[in-house]
């Protein structure tokens, strides 16, 4: 199989498949002569048990059968298309018709009815009509296609954080495509492509699938032109006899290919169409442009997390010992987070509640950070207004607002005798008693100016006094688990 053949295979007219099902040889060689000029593909079977094999191997379009076969009958015929190739359309024959075989083979799900011994024009009258039916069938759910990609693209295009995305692109085309493989690669300016993610419903199966969508996708990456193997090609081609159908899209963003779709059928055994393919690069379009958007917003967030990064270190420059006290502080409050049960938004969040919940301290004098003993009831009220000014800074920039309740409650106390506001028990928000917590326990293990820091042991057993009275008892059960855990790593 060269190339050139391979990637012209979306153009190829897909032939009409024409089951023949008779008893008698001398009828089956009539039917075909009589379809031999059209542009069928005739495939003949003398008895159920042939049929049936051909039936669950082969797409077949249109069944044509004998209502009698030895002991057998057209009905059963019918039973397998219905059972194997539901959308086939099926036409009995009969050479003794009667008012109750018409009305009981049409009940039982027949397409047509032909009286033996017809004329040519009466087969391909009823051939033709089922092929249009059949056209008319596909066509509708093309359209019904459409609709539900339409309704997926809007969703997609709401989607931001990439993971939840590629899930969603990957789910919408096992389903709307009825595939049982479907894996994404992504790639940039023409470097290997990369498996991001796959979907298969037979696990075991998995290994040797995404090895085949490597080698297919990095192909129609490198042409940059989508790729439709039926199983013939790629037995011959790849050595999977497995696949009855495969079909592999470019992903395309500004004129750029940005990686590749591919999707396999091991079950299903229609072969994808180019009809399909046409649907399937509309599909692939909006998925590149969702996930170049989400890449675009995750380097632009990025971009802001670093500078708020830079703000809260330049603030802890101001005091030497406070150095690295937000870095320390967002270690341990996602450790607890994460035994709390918080999901990767919540996490996302408290990142940036942690680095700037002493952004206020901008507004403290320099002599009121670094002095050496305790502070006056002066100082101390000067102090106490940081949650306060940080989230007056932090309230006009709308992309910050998730930090607010962080910087403004991490000195609050369960007992209520917490600042800026007094609250009391749950009424304080859980960032801002998760944060209480740790804000305390890296201030008794850090170096102040008027005392050196204390060991974990000692700063544990100061937390545990104050459990029900400055801190959330609850807190405490998850930031004693996590400390175990940070303590018992190994070095």
């Amino acid at each position: 199989m060269t190339m050139t053949k391979v990637l012209e295979a979306p153009r190829k007219e897909q032939r009409i498949s024409v089951l023949v099902v008779d008893d008698e040889s001398s009828i089956l060689q009539v039917v075909k002569d009589m379809l031999s000029e059209q542009r069928y593909e005739i495939l003949l079977a003398d008895s159920l048990t042939d049929a049936a094999e051909i039936i669950r191997d082969k797409e077949i379009s249109i069944v044509l059968t004998d209502l009698i076969l030895g002991e057998d009958s057209g009905v059963d015929v019918m039973q397998q298309v219905q059972k194997h190739q539901p959308d086939a359309k099926v036409i009995l024959m009969t050479g003794k018709p009667t008012i109750q075989n018409a009305i009981s083979v049409i009940k039982s799900g027949a397409f047509d009815y032909l009286v033996k011994p017809f004329e040519m024009e009466d087969l391909l009258r009823s051939v033709r009509i089922a092929e249009d039916q059949l056209k008319l069938e596909r066509e509708n759910i093309s359209l019904k296609q459409m609709m539900s990609f339409y309704k997926i693209s809007e969703a997609m295009g709401s989607v931001i954080e990439l993971d939840k995305l590629l899930n969603l692109i990957l789910d919408t085309a096992i389903t709307e495509f009825s595939a049982d493989f479907a894996a994404l690669h992504l790639g940039s300016d023409g470097n290997q492509l990369r498996l991001q993610k796959f979907v298969c419903k037979v696990p075991e199966l998995s290994d040797g699938l995404t090895h085949f969508s490597q080698n297919l996708g990095q192909e129609v990456y490198s042409e940059n032109r989508p790729i439709i193997l039926d199983q013939q090609e790629a037995s011959a081609r790849f050595d999977l006899s497995s696949i009855k159908s495969a079909i592999c899209q470019p992903l395309m963003s500004k004129g750029k290919i940005i990686g590749t779709l591919c999707l396999v059928r091991q079950t299903d055994i229609k072969r994808f169409t180019p009809g399909q393919l046409t649907t399937l690069s509309l599909f692939a379009a909006k998925a590149a442009l969702s996930i170049e958007n989400s890449k675009l917003y995750t380097e632009l967030e990025d971009a802001y997390f670093d500078t708020v990064e830079a703000l809260a270190n330049a603030i802890e420059a101001r005091d030497q010992y406070t150095a690295g006290h937000t870095e320390r502080v967002w270690e341990i409050t996602q450790s607890i987070a994460r035994t709390l049960g918080w999901d990767e938004q919540r996490i996302k969040e408290l990142r940036m509640g942690a680095v700037l919940h002493d952004v206020g301290k901008i507004g403290v004098p320099d002599s009121i950070l670094n002095k050496r003993g305790q502070l006056s009831a002066e100082e101390q009220e000067i102090m106490q207004t940081h949650p306060d000014l940080g989230a007056r800074i932090v309230r006009q920039i709308e992309f910050l607002k998730p930090a607010l309740p962080y910087i403004l409650f991490h000195h609050e106390r369960y007992d209520g005798k917490g600042y800026p506001t007094g609250l009391r028990g749950e009424a304080i928000p859980i960032q801002g008693r998760l944060l209480a917590v740790v804000d305390t326990f890296d201030a008794i293990t850090s170096d102040r100016p008027y005392r050196k820091g204390q060991g974990v042991d000692e700063a544990v057993a100061e937390i545990k006094r104050n459990c029900g009275t400055q801190f959330d008892p609850d807190i405490i059960k998850a930031f004693l688990i996590t400390i175990n855990a940070e303590v018992e790593k190994p070095a």
